[in-house]
């Protein structure tokens, strides 16, 4: 099943996710958003040496890849702090984070153990701007796994989320969806966002045993509270 999404103000999405995997076999795994890094800020242009006669002209300043959240000078929101566990009392979920990472072919990774939940560590952190990504099974081979009971959150449940420094963010559910994963709505899940949201990701559907994976995503959003 799913793992986690991209800090987009520092990644940029290159192609349409197709999260694909969550299967019920080991051998199940999940794509996710290939990333490219933005590209570098050009280097200020060193004025031409003067001559007698001429004066240097002063080289425009090189524009930032990414401006401050805000115009008018509202303050950059801070970083974050990196998530260790996650609580989910409507669905009885609650239990550590692994990190979660892109893989060598690009794809996002997911967690090995089917009761694990994971945290993409290339997305936002609770407590600062852009979406952290949390995402975990549905089942396996033994059962139900980590969020087999995802799509019955609704509008309003809480999910809490603790920090590396003992911190508790607290985000209410705006939305859950069920989507098939050639329509996976990768731009809402990983694109980036002005404050501290959340989401959560599983397989969801019929489970397809030709092809191994299900048909479908859950996906819940969340804005902190």
């Amino acid at each position: 099943m799913p793992g986690r999404a991209l800090r987009v103000p520092a990644l940029v999405v290159a192609v349409a996710l197709l999260l694909s995997g969550c299967a019920a076999a080991p051998s199940g795994d999940v794509s996710a958003p290939e990333v490219t890094q933005p590209p570098a800020v050009a280097a200020e242009a060193t004025p031409t040496a003067p001559s007698e006669a001429a004066t240097p002209t002063p080289a425009a300043p090189a524009p930032d890849i990414q401006p401050p959240y805000g115009a008018g000078g509202v303050e950059v929101m801070p970083e974050g702090i990196e998530p260790t566990a996650v609580s989910i009392p409507a669905i009885d979920v609650e239990g550590t984070l692994i990190d979660l990472g892109i893989a060598a072919d690009g794809k996002m990774e997911v967690p090995v153990d089917f009761d694990e939940i994971g945290w993409f560590t290339g997305g936002g952190k609770p407590g600062g701007r852009g979406p952290t990504v949390i995402a975990a099974h549905v089942d396996g081979l033994a059962g139900p796994a980590a969020f087999f009971r995802l799509d019955e959150l609704t509008q309003g449940d809480v999910v809490s989320v603790t920090d590396a420094e003992g911190g508790v963010t607290s985000y209410e559910v705006t939305e859950v969806v069920t989507v098939e994963k050639a329509d996976f709505p990768t731009a809402r899940v990983f694109g980036a966002v002005p404050g501290d949201e959340l989401r959560l990701i599983t397989c969801g559907g019929y489970f397809d045993r030709d092809v191994g994976h299900y048909d479908k995503n859950v996906v819940v959003f969340a804005t902190a509270v």
